[in-house]
């Protein structure tokens, strides 16, 4: 809940590298398991570090591909591609239970 009492809808940011076969699984599988454990209830931006470089600066990104949880803070990153078993680690820095738990 933020200061009104209304639920904050967690903010994620996934940087990617350009059209390439691993950046199309990074996408895909965050929306798969955002779409799972918070249907509906999430912003998820795709950011290319190579057309927004400035982006990926100011978040301080060193690699791709790169999932930033940005809200509810603090700011964590999840760096390389996820898998299956990396989302209880996701879930716990979006304040989420899983089925898994």
């Amino acid at each position: 809940m933020d200061i009104t009492n209304q639920p904050v809808v967690p903010l994620l940011r996934l940087y990617v590298a350009g059209a390439t076969s691993r950046s199309t699984r990074a996408i895909t599988t965050v929306r798969r398991l955002c779409e799972r454990y918070m249907p509906g209830r999430y912003r998820l931006e795709v950011i290319d570090v190579y057309q927004q470089p400035d982006r990926a600066r100011e978040d301080h990104i060193i690699a791709t591909p790169t999932l930033l949880v940005v809200e509810p803070g603090p700011p964590t990153a999840f760096i390389g591609e996820l898998r299956s078993s990396d989302w209880p680690r996701v879930a716990a820095a979006l304040n989420i239970l899983t089925d898994d738990d």
